[in-house]
């Protein structure tokens, strides 16, 4: 799918928790929903996501799979933060802000600085592709890893 096809289609989206599909997602959900659509890569989806657990317990299990950025980069994700806590994750898509607000909300883009005004603090990522990579920096195609800890691919 081009990726003005996927925003055509997904814009307006509902936000629902814990959802991932054409109908309804949440902000992990339009992540993953990119990423195999538009780039053909299957992102890790930890058990933490799947069984409801509150975003920060999920972010710890998926942060492996990303590379920090200094500033956004593009089809890179942001993450958003209030005080200590990570809260919220979208997609950099065009140089904006690609994301599904919660509770009432619904897939839209916005500046970059607009979200850098909504949260204490926001983070870049890039896509790692594996765990011993992103913390060191540099990613790896799976099965170069010396650990075996490679990426399952999700279907």
């Amino acid at each position: 799918m081009l990726k003005q096809e996927f925003i055509d289609k997904v814009t307006g989206l509902p936000w629902a928790n814990r959802a991932c599909t054409f109908e309804a997602l949440d902000c992990w959900g339009l992540v993953a929903l990119y990423y195999r659509h538009v780039l053909g890569i299957e992102l890790h989806h930890s058990p933490d996501y799947e069984a409801g657990s509150d975003f920060h317990t999920c972010f710890d299990g998926e942060v492996i799979y990303w590379q920090p950025e200094s500033i956004f980069v593009e089809d890179g994700i942001f993450v958003a933060w209030y005080g200590q806590q990570p809260v919220h994750v979208g997609l950099i898509v065009n140089g904006m802000a690609f994301h599904s607000r919660c509770e009432g909300g619904h897939v839209r883009a916005d500046q970059v600085r607009t979200i850098h005004k909504l949260y204490s603090k926001v983070e870049f990522y890039s896509y790692a592709n594996s765990r011993d990579s992103a913390r060191s920096g540099h990613a790896e195609a799976p099965g170069d890893s010396a650990s075996g800890d490679d990426i399952q691919q999700v279907a």
